[in-house]
């Protein structure tokens, strides 16, 4: 029997309707990565790294699950094409219906071609932080020994970021 894994991933879209899009996301995890053992609540934002009208959602889950990182990857790029994430040739920042990041796989430090966890930006971003926070405060960055607390209270991103109740 395969060892269960712990993974945490981070939902995200800016494209209407993005609630329904979240939930779609959210229940593709559920039935093809593994079992969703905690969500934070959906957070509001700005745009990261681009200029967009549309503000953002943003949801953290915590799933296990008995398959392998680069499995789950090419899961969570079936879940964005299926809700029809469309990427852009210049491999710059837009807006999308749904992103699916792979924050955290159990402690391991992964460093491939088209995969890099934990993900290289996770402690650059409030929006990921806050919604991390929510349910993982006390879990340690593997690469930088702080937990999830810490490095929120280290991020230097002043973005406005509102929990949606």
């Amino acid at each position: 029997m395969d060892t269960p894994n712990i993974v945490f991933i981070l939902l995200g879209g800016n494209i209407e309707p993005r609630l329904k899009f979240m939930a779609e996301a959210r229940l593709e995890v559920e039935q093809n990565v593994g079992k969703l053992l905690a969500s934070s609540a959906i957070y509001e934002s700005e745009s990261w790294g681009f200029n967009s009208d549309a503000n953002f959602i943003n949801q953290v889950l915590k799933v296990r699950t008995v398959m392998k990182v680069n499995d789950i990857l090419q899961t969570a790029m079936e879940i964005e094409n299926k809700l029809g994430r469309v990427r852009n040739d210049n491999g710059k920042y837009a807006s999308r219906t749904m992103d699916v990041d792979i924050l955290y796989f159990n402690s391991e430090i992964i460093d491939e071609e088209n995969l890099t966890v934990p993900h290289p930006r996770l402690h650059l971003r409030r929006f990921t932080l806050l919604p991390l926070v929510e349910i993982a405060p006390d879990f340690i960055h593997p690469l930088l020994k702080k937990s999830n607390e810490e490095l929120l209270q280290l991020c230097g991103d002043k973005g406005n970021v509102q929990r949606l109740d």
